[in-house]
């Protein structure tokens, strides 16, 4: 029993110390706006006819908004020929429609999403929230 208790105790100092430290990771600080590191943006260039026409504009939308500095943030998986590379998002992110965009930020942390239907407005203004 003495030995149990050793143990446990060895573990929450290592904890707490984990804990205080901030080993575990960096985290950021109360109050302080995560990071966007990466957007991911789903879509498919084989489709039904609606789902289609949706992707096609949602194509040229983030076409023009993640140029110049933007476009490296921009990750673009095409469903259609690339299925195992999108299972992966639509897997961990819950993703239920094409096209969609997934703001992430350095530990792969949804911090936005939007599917269907995309506005450039609505991107942008996201895109603001982070400081971009």
């Amino acid at each position: 029993m003495e030995k149990f208790r050793e143990s446990s105790k060895t573990k929450m100092v290592v904890l707490v110390a984990t804990l205080l430290l901030g080993i575990a990771g960096a985290a950021p600080s109360y109050g302080e706006q995560p990071r966007l590191t990466q957007v991911v943006y789903i879509t498919l260039t084989k489709a039904c006819g609606c789902t289609l026409v949706i992707c096609q504009a949602g194509d040229i939308v983030v076409g023009n908004v993640f140029n110049g500095a933007k476009q490296g943030l921009l990750k673009r998986i095409d469903y259609s020929s690339d299925k195992e590379a999108a299972r992966v998002y639509i897997k961990k992110y819950r993703v239920t429609q094409a096209p969609a965009l997934l703001f992430l930020d350095a530990q792969g942390n949804l911090l936005w999403m939007k599917a269907g239907e995309l506005s450039e407005s609505e991107i942008t203004a996201q895109l603001g929230k982070f400081g971009m």
